[in-house]
């Protein structure tokens, strides 16, 4: 077995996220002693007698010799963060399900590509730039604002008769600095937004940007990691 750090950040009584739980020995005593944390799914880890905890968003770990919650991450001894690759498959499982009919579509290539973004978000931006630069990649977008001046921004796109367009001008700055927005109140517009932040709160996501790529989840603007799976 690998040599593991595991990073204990405090010891926690988490509040409740989900409803669904394992039925379990180590799951019945775990709900027993912490009845008020729900969980998806509890499941060993890679040090034995360590139990992952998934809530639907996040990863925590229990010990039922000691019947203590430990909050942090599993590092391997080369610096490999298991609990985020555990995470981000849990991630790629539900991302495979969500419907792409409401995320707004650029371009025509042979490779899906779905992402969760911030218009506002620098390496958003970046992220944004590279694929417009890909003839292979059909990008899904699904907005996540991450501030009011990233709403307004999302709502001016959508409200936009040239979305496509008006994207490509906020993604490239063009309507930074309290550059005049157009916000309307359509309710097509809010429908869509609701079902992209549904997404995200059913998925667990907690940050920007996300892609899902081939079955994968990279998250953030990991240009090696997404060159690598686009290019295999």
């Amino acid at each position: 077995m690998r040599k593991l750090t595991l990073t204990i950040l405090c010891f926690v009584f988490l509040l409740p996220i989900c409803v669904f739980s394992a039925d379990t020995p180590v799951a019945d005593k775990f709900k027993k002693s912490f009845p008020k944390n729900n969980f998806e799914s509890i499941a060993p880890s890679t040090i034995k007698g360590v139990y992952e905890v998934y809530t639907g968003s996040q990863i925590y770990y229990y010990m039922p010799k000691d019947d203590v919650i430990l909050y942090g991450s599993l590092i391997t001894k080369d610096g490999k963060n298991l609990t985020r690759e555990s995470n981000s498959k849990k991630i790629a499982q539900k991302m495979a399900k969500i419907p792409l009919n409401s995320a707004l579509k650029t371009g025509n290539g042979k490779t899906t590509v779905v992402e969760f973004m911030d218009p506002h978000c620098y390496h958003c931006r970046q992220a944004y730039k590279f694929f417009s630069q890909r003839q292979d990649v059909t990008l899904y977008t699904f907005f996540f604002p991450l501030s009011k001046e990233s709403a307004d921004k999302i709502r001016h796109v959508l409200c936009s008769k040239d979305v496509l367009k008006t994207y490509d001008d906020v993604m490239d700055g063009k309507l930074d600095n309290n550059a005049p927005l157009n916000i309307c109140t359509d309710k097509k517009v809010e429908e869509t937004i609701k079902t992209h932040m549904r997404f995200v709160s059913e998925i667990g996501i907690r940050g920007t940007p996300l892609f899902y790529i081939k079955g994968q989840v990279v998250d953030g603007f990991e240009l090696p990691a997404i060159e690598k799976l686009l290019n295999n």
